[in-house]
């Protein structure tokens, strides 16, 4: 990189290309919703990182990703204070090694569309590096996640619905590919097909979802009291019993006598189990007014923060109203807990979660997001119930039914619908991320004539 090069207009154009694409790709998430113009922010981008150096790429990324979660995941600084910037620098890295990575495949001698696929691949792979295999797991903010719920969810999941909408970008970018990206960002704006569901139960399952922080056990209760006759479970949110509540004879059974009062109820909640020496699980305990039915520790414990021992299983509940999953908050971030569960037989989800009362607007409403995707990839109805919001109970196409805003306490009532059938994601569409690790180098194998690419 040469001086001449930063004083160049062409310095300046491109940089500018890169601040407008990362103000625009964060606009595409909520609170501002703005999912159309995810497209054009990586279409800005992709123009930016043309004719680069795989070095300028490197660091053209890398100034992208920085002014990108910078802006959307601004709320990192209230959590971590200045050791956010490290945060902020290491997700960048990843948008840094796109651009390394585009640059060389731009140099090489192969048909467009095969340099389009490897580019593709290269994105939604270091989008699922990023969001699932990574130590340091970071699954918002990926290209899919911003359209929200999706048709092509049930099919291909979050990370085809990047692939989908990083492929369009980038064919609507050469005329040779236009009529090809066109096509695809037609089906990525495609809304949700609401097809009938037959096997949904015709007897629907009535919650009651709490919304407190910390709230003593009788607040819980108080407004537990409020839900209509005909409820059949009631969900508290993660840690609104933060000790071991089976090891506390009188609370436990303060709990149970509750659920003496309703005919058939049940409950889940947010407690803990300890086990001596070993420490400690975040549990997603589920209740009768007989006793214990089942429990969830969580599996994907919150970075930084003493969050337990992570679990290992993550099966359902079976209960008198049906078989359900019990994934406690950060566990609705991913893929797996999920998908293994409705696996497993869960025919809908509750949610214990806690979403801090001192998060900003914009953190409850992205983190809402995250249940939406999971219930559209599995087909399920999930209800969730956050200490200070969104409590949301949301259909199996990923569409909110009801939800209580963030900061307001108090109780949400509505109905969920079992469903039985398996979404060709939950059998083998989860696979797509790792099917696009063999297309890669496949598409990189330089075929003998090939035509440079134009």
């Amino acid at each position: 990189v040469t001086y001449d090069f930063f004083m160049s207009s062409e310095f300046w154009l491109k940089l500018s290309s890169l601040g407008a694409s990362a103000a625009l790709y964060a606009a595409a998430f909520p609170p501002l919703e703005w999912f159309w113009l995810m497209p054009v922010a990586l279409i800005l981008l992709f123009r930016a990182l043309q004719n680069l150096t795989p070095a300028q790429a490197f660091m053209a990324g890398f100034v992208h990703g920085v002014t990108c979660y910078s802006i959307s995941a601004s709320w990192l600084w209230n959590l971590f204070g200045p050791m956010s910037l490290a945060l902020f620098g290491t997700l960048a890295a990843f948008h840094a090694f796109y651009g390394l990575g585009a640059a060389v495949i731009g140099q090489r001698q192969s048909p467009t569309w095969m340099l389009l696929v490897a580019s593709a691949c290269l994105w939604t792979i270091l989008e699922f590096i990023r969001g699932e295999l990574f130590w340091l797991k970071f699954p918002w903010f990926t290209a899919g996640l911003s359209r929200g719920p999706h048709w092509l969810l049930p099919w291909i999941g979050v990370y085809g619905v990047s692939f989908l909408t990083v492929a369009a970008s980038l064919c609507l970018q050469r005329k040779s590919t236009v009529r090809a990206g066109l096509l695809l960002l037609a089906a990525w704006a495609a809304p949700n097909f609401d097809f009938p569901t037959p096997s949904k139960d015709s007897s629907p399952i009535h919650v009651a979802a709490i919304q407190a922080e910390f709230a003593p056990l009788k607040t819980y209760i108080e407004l537990s009291a409020q839900a209509p006759p005909e409820t059949n479970l009631w969900i508290w949110p993660e840690y609104s019993y933060a000790s071991d509540l089976t090891k506390n004879q009188r609370d436990f059974e303060t709990v149970l006598g509750f659920l003496k009062t309703r005919a058939g109820a049940i409950m889940t909640l947010g407690t803990q189990s300890w086990f001596g020496d070993e420490g400690w699980h975040n549990t997603a305990l589920t209740l009768d007014a007989s006793g214990v039915l089942g429990s969830h520790f969580k599996i994907h414990t919150v970075h930084l923060f003493d969050d337990g021992t992570p679990g290992t299983v993550a099966k359902p509940v079976k209960s008198p109203h049906g078989t359900f999953g019990t994934p406690v908050c950060f566990d609705c971030d991913f893929q797996d807990v999920c998908r293994r569960m409705a696996a497993s037989g869960a025919t809908f989800f509750v949610a214990p979660t806690m979403d801090a009362m001192s998060w900003s607007l914009r953190q409850h409403e992205q983190h809402a997001r995250l249940f939406q995707i999971r219930a559209a990839e599995n087909q399920r109805w999930i209800a969730v119930a956050a200490s200070s919001g969104v409590t949301q109970i949301v259909d199996d196409l990923g569409a909110v039914k009801a939800r209580l805003p963030a900061g307001a306490e108090g109780l949400l009532a509505g109905r969920l619908h079992a469903r039985s059938e398996l979404s060709f994601f939950t059998r083998w569409g989860y696979r797509f991320p790792w099917l696009l690790f063999v297309i890669l180098p496949c598409s990189l194998l330089r075929r003998k004539g090939s035509p440079a690419a134009s």
